[in-house]
């Protein structure tokens, strides 16, 4: 996939990325469309604080009323995170962001 492609995707009215750490460019298997950093997050199967948030996520899907396609969706992701975690435990870790590295991520937000 060509991130040129994306450019028409990166206006989100807020003039930056919502992710900082990551550079994203995904494709809908459902619809085709693109989504990017500028509207999207990515959070990664080996962070440690991951399992529960996506737990907590199935749970705000079904206060909301999300159809049960959504919600076999989201058991059958936690259980592939879970295989994952169990398969690879020497890549778990903390989540961080290194100082000097990651000075964008945690500079001030644009107004």
């Amino acid at each position: 996939m060509d991130y040129s492609e994306a450019a028409p995707y990166m206006n989100n009215r807020i003039g930056e990325p919502i992710d900082r750490k990551f550079t994203i460019m995904a494709r809908s298997i459902e619809s085709g469309n693109i989504y990017t950093d500028f509207d999207g997050v990515l959070f990664l199967a080996k962070d440690n604080a991951f399992p529960a948030t996506l737990r907590f996520y199935r749970e705000e899907c079904v206060r909301q009323g999300c159809a049960p396609e959504q919600l076999r969706g989201i058991d059958l992701l936690i259980e592939r995170v879970d295989r994952y975690r169990a398969s690879n435990p020497e890549k778990l870790k903390i989540a961080d962001i290194d100082p000097e590295k990651g000075a964008s991520i945690i500079a001030p937000n644009k107004e």
